[in-house]
């Protein structure tokens, strides 16, 4: 799939934008970003630089228009923890920086924020700023966080636009109605991280503020990209797609009030537009249709095709991999298989900390390479272990 690699931006000018909301801010860190030397480094620990993770950040959902928010943010330890909910700095300057993504407690953040008992950061504010291309007038203005360990609650400019609860996984918020049209506008994201402080129990994997032997240094704070994008009121939320040796393709596209609507799904591989097979439907109802002699998915022979997806005026494109996996007797003993083939799986376990960034790859080549390594050792797979990966 071809993923845009910078911001982009699409005039689609469909609904009256953005309100008039308080104030402009121009708000930033006193203080400058530097990273802190953690108890080993890699390759990318020193080159990782203040602009990460500028690759498109969600592969299964691309829409042309898009903004990154990651770079170096201010943060500040809500030191009068959940009270301070009810009453959001808004407005106030925060001394110190942080890199977005990052863990709070890893050497990329620029903090590496001390443990229990010498410290927490059980409460924190994230804090930046940014401002609304002037292209995305007439559309819905969407905020997606990719991960934020573990309770976060977002304000646009003051307001309260969206709570989430789950350290692994994506969500995201309309924040029309609280944008400044012709202005700055302020981020303040409040992250609650207990880890195993013994008042709660949660999904942490192998996190803990003790860290040793199999358990390991915890991940505070927005650890995957930040990103804000144009939407009409009514778009495509969610897509479910499968497709199997056959050719069969079965999809379900999720609209974002749940109303039905006409879609149009076409396959077509990276390099061409021109329809392979394709079918219309309807939005929150699965629909097939069937893509002849495509060319099948497997380990040694990784084949994706794109997926584009018409909803009303939003399209997005997908990818899927033609392939089916199954059960059956080869030589008198029940196998997987793969496409009707048995293929012995062999790779490692992957518990998915890095030393420099604890959750966070330093950056995408970094996680790149350690699985084209692992392609080039023989192994055919990974078990991922305890977290949730950041989408490549």
């Amino acid at each position: 799939m071809h993923l845009p690699t910078s911001p982009t931006f699409l005039s689609l000018s469909i609904l009256p934008l953005i309100s008039l909301s308080l104030f402009p801010v121009s708000l930033a860190a006193t203080k400058d970003y530097q990273v802190q030397t953690p108890p080993l480094t890699t390759n990318w620990t020193y080159t990782a630089g203040t602009d990460p993770w500028t690759e498109y950040p969600r592969p299964q959902l691309v829409r042309p228009a898009w903004q990154s928010l990651n770079g170096v943010w201010a943060w500040r330890n809500a030191t009068g923890g959940l009270d301070e909910l009810g009453d959001p700095p808004t407005g106030q300057t925060f001394d110190d920086p942080v890199l977005v993504p990052s863990c709070l407690e890893s050497g990329l953040s620029g903090v590496q924020a001390p443990l229990a008992p010498n410290g927490t950061v059980l409460t924190t504010w994230w804090q930046t700023t940014f401002t609304v291309p002037s292209d995305w007038n007439g559309d819905n203005v969407i905020i997606n966080f990719g991960a934020v360990d573990y309770e976060s609650t977002v304000f646009i400019n003051g307001h309260n636009a969206t709570f989430h609860r789950g350290g692994y996984t994506r969500f995201y918020a309309d924040i029309t109605p609280y944008l400044n049209a012709n202005g700055t506008n302020e981020l303040l994201v409040f992250v609650h991280d207990p880890t195993d402080n013994g008042e709660y129990v949660i999904p942490i994997g192998k996190q803990t503020l003790r860290p040793s032997h199999i358990f390991y240094t915890p991940c505070t704070g927005i650890w995957q990209s930040v990103f804000i994008e144009p939407v009409p009121a009514s778009h495509i939320a969610a897509v479910d797609i499968s497709a199997d040796m056959d050719g069969l393709v079965n999809i379900t596209v999720h609209s974002s009030d749940g109303s039905a609507q006409s879609v149009n799904a076409y396959v077509h591989t990276n390099s061409s537009t021109h329809s392979m097979g394709g079918s219309n439907g309807t939005s929150n109802s699965a629909f097939t249709f069937t893509v002849p002699n495509p060319s099948l998915w497997s380990p040694d022979s990784p084949a994706l095709y794109n997926v584009t997806i018409t909803m009303g005026s939003d399209v997005v494109e997908v990818y899927t991999g033609f392939r089916t996996v199954s059960r059956g007797t080869v030589g008198n003993v029940t196998r997987p298989l793969l496409n009707g083939k048995f293929v012995f799986a062999f790779g490692p376990l992957d518990q998915g900390f890095w030393p420099d960034g604890l959750y966070v790859p330093p950056t995408h080549d970094a996680m790149v390479y350690d699985l084209q390594v692992l392609k080039s050792l023989g192994f055919n797979m990974v078990r991922k272990h305890i977290k949730v990966e950041t989408d490549l």
